[in-house]
């Protein structure tokens, strides 16, 4: 990672947004000059908007939020075992990397993001899809593949980002919406996971991590993965502008991306959130991640209970207390615990 102080920081911002406003002058002052021109074309083949700067860590242009949610673990080796903190792990069903706050020791196998193990990968020229990332080493599933990291900037810088690559007619989007007012841009800097194509059957998946109390983005294995294997994430593209033609080649393409219409505005163009079908018959003894909306924190719990009449599930947490929600309302997800000790 290009590891800068606040004062770089500072200026890198000031260097990107000045480069940004000389171009929208140079653009204004030639479409009035000769209205049948157009420059874009001409800029794009510059590759003006195609060269960024290879980091390891996100680079913040706006506030970085540090939040404690108070999640850690009190996992111990298994006799005959060196793992710790395996797919049982409270933290890691809770999608947070295990912290000074855990009981566990340097074996501990939760910590993808601070140790970065090396997934070996290769870029190569695709033929319909631009560049792309293959596997050099094989992955198995669940295993951390790369983060995804790049400038870190709000709603509102976002939308003016957009403009401008609208404006330039520049089709290559990197921006990954993490949370409300947190947008990871890799168009200027960012590291190989932006150059992970679109597939409507992807083997890796994004996944939302909190480490240390800062939310992260890592790119995890869905299932195995073999030596000179194309690495995909389903980017569920929100449209800006003409929807794109998906040449993912998968049997289940959806044959276009941009489903979801941008509106323009940094407060309407999240897409709406989707109710979710719950029943009795599909979720009675599931573990999940719920998002608890008086506790403001993530939290597991098991499904004992629905009501059919109501529609409400009784959630059982990890210190048995008992509380009824309706998930169709809530942010949760399935997470796997292994019944079986290896």
């Amino acid at each position: 990672m290009v590891r800068m102080s606040s004062s770089s920081s500072a200026s890198g911002v000031n260097l990107t947004e000045q480069i940004e406003n000389v171009f929208d002058q140079l653009i204004s002052k030639i479409e009035q000059a000769d209205p049948d021109f157009d420059p874009r074309p001409f800029l794009k083949q510059l590759n003006v908007l195609g060269r960024y700067e290879p980091i390891k860590r996100n680079v913040y242009f706006t506030k970085r939020y540090i939040e404690d949610y108070g999640i850690s673990c009190h996992c111990k080796p298994s006799p005959g075992s060196s793992v710790v903190c395996g797919r049982d792990c409270y933290c890691s069903m809770l999608f947070s990397c295990c912290s000074s706050q855990c009981e566990c020791d340097i074996a501990c196998t939760n910590k993808s993001f601070q140790h970065r193990p090396l997934t070996k990968t290769k870029l190569i020229k695709t033929e319909k899809c631009g560049h792309g990332l293959v596997a050099e080493d094989e992955i198995k599933k669940g295993e951390f593949v790369i983060e995804y990291v790049g400038e870190v900037i709000d709603d509102r810088t976002c939308e003016n980002r957009l403009w401008t690559m609208k404006r330039l007619d520049d089709t290559d989007f990197y921006l990954c919406e993490v949370s409300s007012n947190m947008v990871i841009d890799a168009t200027n800097k960012g590291n190989l996971s932006r150059f992970i194509n679109h597939s409507c059957e992807p083997n890796t998946a994004m996944q939302k991590w909190t480490v240390d109390g800062e939310t992260r983005v890592g790119i995890f294995a869905l299932r195995d993965i073999k030596i000179g294997e194309e690495l995909t994430y389903d980017y569920k593209f929100v449209q800006f502008g003409a929807a794109q033609v998906c040449h993912c080649g998968s049997s289940k393409c959806r044959k276009m991306l941009g489903t979801t219409k941008y509106s323009g505005s940094s407060q309407n163009h999240r897409t709406k959130k989707k109710k979710r079908k719950t029943s009795c018959e599909n979720c009675i003894q599931q573990f999940l991640r719920l998002w608890h909306p008086r506790q403001k924190m993530y939290v597991g719990c098991w499904i004992v209970d629905f009501d059919q009449g109501t529609k409400m599930h009784t959630l059982q947490f990890i210190d048995h207390h008992t509380e009824k929600f309706d998930l169709k309302e809530e942010e949760w997800h399935f997470l796997e615990v292994d019944s079986d000790e290896d």
